[in-house]
């Protein structure tokens, strides 16, 4: 089974870096800055794409899901536990920022 990809709307930035990264799976609507799942991963190489989009997101604005972990476990957004679960890869320290439109 793939992981499950959301958006933390409180997190995101609408930076756009997920619908770059995995176009057939994320979008930011028009007239919004916040970006939203179109759809699930059905393929590997579209797995491949939202766990691209999951590492590169800036803030941490994506939550994976995997087979093995809960959605408590991959909750982006909030301070990574010292222990990372199994399949949940850690993105890197960023400062958050709001971009205005």
């Amino acid at each position: 089974m793939p992981s499950r990809f959301e958006v933390v709307e409180e997190d995101c930035i609408g930076c756009g870096l997920c619908p770059e990264r995995a176009p057939e799976n994320f979008e930011i609507p028009a007239g919004t800055s916040i970006a939203q799942v179109l759809k699930q991963p059905e393929t590997p190489a579209e797995e491949e794409a939202c766990r691209e989009a999951f590492d590169y997101c800036p803030i941490g604005g994506l939550q994976m899901i995997t087979p093995d972990s809960s959605p408590a476990d991959c909750t982006a957004g909030g301070p990574h536990p010292t222990s990372i679960p199994a399949g949940c890869p850690t993105p890197g320290h960023f400062t958050a920022t709001r971009l205005e439109s």
